[in-house]
């Protein structure tokens, strides 16, 4: 199961990664780009874009952190799932096993079946 929510999770991270990465390419990165006047004056040139890509990086792994850190509380809180069975009632499996099995005598079954009981 954590396996399942992690891979979950870093398909998500990367798939958001590609999606942002796609998107400052179409734009062309920007204020980095070569903008209207054909990129005359302050560009900033490949090391406006590096720095572009590496912004995204940056933001991409803080957003890959939250999701991971909300998918890790979620677990964290789930309830156990339902048809468990609770150390009392696997007790009693027990007691009823070794009644079974000729072990205890039926004072002796009856006696800490109640004990478990109360």
């Amino acid at each position: 199961m954590a396996r399942d929510v992690f891979w979950i999770a870093l398909v998500v991270v990367l798939i958001l990664l590609l999606v942002l990465l796609l998107g400052a390419a179409a734009m062309g990165f920007g204020m980095w780009g070569p903008g209207m006047m054909g990129g005359g004056g302050l560009g900033f040139g490949w090391w406006g874009a590096a720095m572009g890509i590496l912004m995204l990086l940056f933001w991409a792994l803080i957003i890959g952190g939250v999701v991971l850190l909300i998918l890790w509380i979620v677990r964290q809180e789930r309830p156990p799932a339902t048809g468990s069975r609770t150390g009392g009632e696997r007790a009693l499996d027990i007691l009823r096993e070794r009644y079974a099995r000729g072990e205890l005598t039926r004072e002796q079954y009856e006696q800490m079946r109640q004990d478990l009981r109360d």
